[in-house]
């Protein structure tokens, strides 16, 4: 998509006087070549690359001081920081093994749910963007048919496509704990579902006597609960490590020395989480293949069946790839000339934060309509996928303020929201009060995340 000359530029100009500030991003993006009026050029060079090389840095020299010999990458937004990662390993001759691993929130739960249901409700039934009954019995595994059935056991047939709200989903938890045909039909696919999982796991190398840890983009960590929950019924003795982008949340009586955040943390970082969205990240770094369904043996070997991808989706993930490996090539060139041990990485990420702030928070308008229509679902299936930056209303616009969306956080009201995955975008696209609406969004993202903060704080019994 091509713009103005003066839109372009002006853009173009903001990134370059924030990277002048570190020595070593201006040194790898004077090599880039950049094409002009070309928007996912400058963004994928000038923000998507740094952001990806600042992580990897930081996540190669942390798993050498704990000693880390392998890392394993959670698909799929682990893609880009495997192959990022193996380009660094490969230059530098790091010790450390990089391997990627084939998995989704769906390819590993399912196969647990039969070994402990109230953990697999609370799954099932947790919240997110348009949550459907529908979509809530496809988190279980079931077929359209066993979700027929079941829909018309509970009575339910007539709201079967409707949004549920956020406080009446554990009412439909209560209605599915009492229903023994649903735990019937679960049980069945969780049951022939794990003896692959447990065979591409072993096959993978997760039950070897070696120091690893997993990568991933995070915001719970759940992830990491869930595999290591996998691996010790398996008989795995050790403890498992994982490195992430960010955590929004840990899960109450987690062990946070085994969870390694590089941008933020559930304690800290209010305003690098104010002006980040988990969301637009996922749909930028992710991989060009489908979600991981589920695992199939061939003979010998296990092999990962990978859903279907929206094909405009794959080739923009394939652009963006073009770019964000060059740097990534350029960055370890120049790596070599430095000693990485002694790196300075605050200084790198202080950059980062200011060309994401722009980015992601206040983004031009070429910027929201080219990564706003990217295909976009924050459900364990995907499917019928919204774009990242939906279209709203002035009227929806306003329900998203920060008055009406703390009254209904605190349950003084009970209204329905349209919600956008990347507001900002949205806004941007589709507003006429741009700046009115960017400020209230912005103030309810503080409070939102100070009250994270304090819940987080106050269960782990730290200070407050």
């Amino acid at each position: 998509m091509k713009n103005s000359d003066s839109q372009f530029d002006k853009r173009l100009q903001l990134y370059k006087n924030y990277i002048k500030e570190n020595n070593l991003i201006y040194q790898v993006i004077q090599q880039m070549e950049i094409v002009k009026n070309d928007t996912l050029s400058l963004v994928s060079s000038y923000v998507l690359a740094p952001a990806l090389g600042g992580f990897v840095i930081w996540l190669l020299k942390s798993a050498m001081q704990n000693n880390i010999k392998r890392l394993y990458f959670l698909a799929r937004d682990g893609y880009f920081m495997y192959h990022a990662s193996l380009i660094l390993c490969n230059t530098l001759h790091l010790p450390i093994e990089c391997r990627y691993l084939s998995c989704s929130r769906y390819s590993l739960r399912i196969p647990m749910f039969h070994l402990d249901h109230n953990t697999a409700l609370d799954y099932i039934c947790r919240g997110g963007i348009d949550v459907t009954l529908t979509k809530i019995l496809s988190r279980a595994g079931l077929t359209q048919n066993e979700s027929e059935k079941i829909i018309k056991h509970l009575g339910l047939s007539s709201i079967k496509n409707n949004i549920i709200p956020y406080q009446k989903l554990s009412e439909i938890r209560k209605q599915l704990s009492k229903c023994e045909i649903f735990f019937e039909y679960m049980d069945t696919h969780s049951k022939q579902a794990f003896p692959n999982l447990a065979g591409y796991l072993k096959q993978e190398g997760l039950l070897e006597n070696i120091s690893y840890a997993i990568v991933d983009s995070g915001w719970v960590g759940s992830m990491q609960k869930t595999l290591y929950d996998i691996l010790k019924y398996m008989g795995y003795a050790n403890k498992l490590q994982g490195y992430y982008w960010g955590l929004y949340e840990l899960a109450p009586n987690t062990n946070k020395e085994h969870y390694h955040c590089y941008y933020f943390d559930p304690n800290n970082h209010i305003k690098e989480k104010v002006y980040f969205n988990n969301c637009l990240f996922e749909a930028i770094y992710t991989a060009p293949h489908g979600m991981t369904l589920y695992y199939q043996r061939d003979r010998e070997k296990y092999i990962p069946c990978y859903g279907i991808i929206d094909q405009d989706k794959k080739k923009f993930i394939n652009k963006i790839e073009i770019y964000l490996m060059k740097y990534i090539s350029i960055l370890a060139k120049e790596l070599k000339l430095i000693d990485l041990y002694n790196y300075n990485l605050q200084n790198d990420k202080n950059i980062i934060k200011k060309l994401l702030k722009a980015f992601m928070a206040f983004p031009s308008k070429e910027e929201a309509e080219i990564f706003g229509s990217l295909p976009f679902s924050d459900d364990v299936l995907e499917g019928n996928d919204n774009q990242i930056a939906v279209y709203l209303s002035e009227q929806e616009f306003k329900s998203n303020h920060v008055i009406n969306k703390a009254l209904n956080m605190y349950g003084i009201r009970n209204d329905y929201i349209k919600e956008s995955a990347w507001y900002e975008g949205s806004v941007v696209r589709y507003a006429k009060h741009i700046k009115r609406h960017l400020m209230q969004y912005t103030i309810y993202k503080y409070l939102r995340y100070i009250k994270k903060s304090y819940i987080y704080k106050k269960q782990s019994g730290e200070k407050i």
